[in-house]
């Protein structure tokens, strides 16, 4: 099978799975599900992300608790809660570091820290939060996929109690806030039929 047909392949048999039969997953496929979130495009290169990854079945199911009782997070091998960075304005020690890779001339450093600042200073702390949520789904989708390209399934979940799961997990929440929950598994039931719109129906080309 040519690397298209496995890819979408992969994508093909990604589902929100409801239910996962409490099997381990092995160290070396958790690592490259995880290495999927670290290589992740972050907005500015900053990686507003931290992953979190639950696998003390106590704590799993106090999490269950607060988040109406979704079976999926008990019964998974590893639940992960990506955390999304609030420390990410211009001013902020974090962000000097993170953007000071780039190896930039001094005087290019400052170009990129003004055009920084001009595009986050000015937004509320709401709106970074959720710039920063939006950088979290893309490590999350790309973990996703790169576990079901290796048969683990998975469930994307954001109906949880924040502030009670930050509290859970001890989170900084000067620092940090829970953006996601995803729990990583072996489905226990076959998934129903994948239902999506048409090529024709969701693309629009502008020629």
């Amino acid at each position: 099978m040519d690397s298209k047909k496995l890819f979408l392949a992969a994508m093909n048999y990604r589902h929100a799975c409801k239910l996962f039969d409490g099997k381990k997953i092995p160290a070396e496929d958790l690592e490259f599900i995880l290495e999927a979130g670290r290589l992740s495009p972050s907005s500015f290169g900053i990686e507003q992300w931290k992953f979190v990854v639950v696998q003390n079945q106590t704590l799993k199911t106090e999490i269950e608790k607060v988040s109406w009782n979704q079976p999926q997070i008990s019964t998974c091998s590893d639940l992960l809660v990506i955390l999304a960075r609030k420390d990410v304005r211009s001013s902020d020690v974090y962000t000097k570091k993170q953007l000071s890779r780039w190896g930039l001339a001094e005087d290019a450093f400052k170009g990129l820290m003004g055009i920084y600042k001009g595009w986050v200073d000015g937004r509320d702390d709401h709106t970074i939060e959720m710039w920063s949520e939006k950088q979290c789904y893309i490590a999350a989708g790309n973990m996703m996929t790169a576990a079901a390209f290796i048969g683990i399934d998975s469930c994307p979940i954001e109906g949880f109690e924040y502030a009670k799961v930050d509290a859970l997990l001890g989170v900084d929440t000067s620092v940090y806030q829970s953006a996601l929950v995803i729990p990583f598994g072996y489905r226990a039931n076959e998934q129903r039929g994948k239902h999506r719109l048409s090529l024709s129906e969701v693309v629009e080309f502008k020629k």
